[in-house]
């Protein structure tokens, strides 16, 4: 479906009430509306700034639309300085926008279920990255909670996202989060962990304080089957569960998380690691729906302020649908990562006060359902009235 066939499908009063009532005072508060000159208000500087989130929407052919819709009159020129002066204010429409995000029962237990995850975005002729996109996604809603741009020494860290996960959250995320430093932060903000590491970049230790190399760690790990054995982050004082198994390459897989047998028994591991491929699918659609992987400068003045419209205008239209953004669904390779039986050896008894006022979950089963993908890719477009 294309994006100009669609056109009218959004009607912008339907995505006006997921952002602020009064936008010519917000747009004056964050410094993009200074003067007027070529434009009536903060709305439709909004309106027209949103245009250069559509694919392949160069500065010409968006003041072009911008006047034959009556937005504003403005040359390619004087778009160019609009959208240099609205990164903040794009920013915070965005993370207003997300505050309407209803919280669908996706949960694990009385745990919100969040992963965290970066992509790359570059620009004509890179020959590596020049922006990053960090994010933590709710698969509740469907949408990011929180989304942060850096350059590319921007690296992944739970520490990244130490404020704004809390109790409550069970955070997932990959290889690039397990660290020791980020673990730490993540669980004494009060969120619970499940993530993927390798022990050659961690430091776990025994329950006597003695560390566990990769070599003995691996020769724990069955052929086939799945072991679990408690460890000690230096800087948490409760234990941790150690959950591995070998893929169908015999490559051991292994993953952290701080919930009890009770709450996430390991049989089930596997099933809830799977559905942080959810923000997968999300990085995937931005990028092919929304063209946000073929950034139209690499580090330009509008380089930032560009992406934050891509993602506003994706996340109006999720919120305008009422969907999920990446559609439910997890790759046969991806699911059986962690397969087989069990093999036990009992926690330590070592225990954390931390732990014990933190709140516990009421049941060890997912509560939300899986829906079927989407095959048609919801379009976004916020032009005519």
């Amino acid at each position: 479906m294309g994006l100009e066939s669609v056109c009218s499908d959004w009607e912008w009063r339907a995505a006006r009430r997921f952002l602020p009532f009064d936008l010519d005072g917000f747009a004056v508060e964050h410094g993009a509306l200074t003067r007027r000159r070529g434009v009536e208000g903060g709305e439709a500087l909004v309106r027209s700034l949103l245009l250069c989130g559509l694919p392949k929407a160069s500065l010409s052919r968006v003041s072009l639309m911008a006047r034959e819709a009556g937005l504003a009159s403005m040359n390619a020129t004087a778009l160019f300085k609009r959208l240099c002066g609205a990164e903040e204010m794009l920013r915070e429409l965005f993370m207003h926008a997300l505050r309407h995000a209803a919280d669908r029962e996706e949960r694990w237990g009385d745990y919100r279920l969040v992963v965290v995850d970066g992509t790359t975005l570059c620009g004509p002729g890179a020959t590596g990255t020049d922006q990053r996109l960090h994010v933590v996604y709710d698969l509740g809603s469907g949408l990011p909670r929180w989304v942060e741009q850096t350059g590319p020494e921007g690296g992944e860290s739970l520490r990244r996202y130490a404020g704004v996960l809390g109790s409550g959250d069970l955070v997932m995320g990959d290889t690039g989060y397990g660290h020791a430093r980020g673990l730490s932060a993540a669980l004494h903000s009060g969120a619970h962990i499940l993530v993927r590491f390798e022990f050659f970049l961690i430091r776990l230790l025994e329950e006597n304080d003695l560390k566990i190399t990769p070599e003995e760690a691996e020769a724990r790990v069955p052929a086939t089957g799945t072991v679990e054995f408690p460890a000690f982050l230096e800087n948490w004082p409760g234990p941790l569960r150690v959950i591995g198994s070998r893929n169908p390459k015999g490559r051991v897989v292994w993953l952290i998380t701080d919930l009890a047998s009770d709450e996430l028994p390991v049989h089930q591991v596997r099933k809830l690691y799977g559905r942080r491929w959810q923000i997968e699918l999300f990085f995937k659609r931005l990028k092919s729906l929304l063209d946000l992987g073929e950034m139209p400068t690499r580090d330009g003045p509008t380089a930032r302020a560009w992406i934050w419209a891509k993602l506003l205008l994706a996340a109006l239209a999720v919120l305008i649908a009422d969907e999920r953004f990446s559609p439910w669904g997890c790759p046969a390779e991806q699911s059986e990562e962690l397969v087989g039986e069990v093999r036990m050896r009992p926690v330590g008894s070592r225990q954390s006060a931390a732990r014990a006022s933190r709140p516990q979950a009421t049941s060890g089963t997912a509560q939300g359902q899986a829906q079927t993908p989407r095959e048609d890719a919801q379009t976004v477009q916020l032009l005519e009235a």
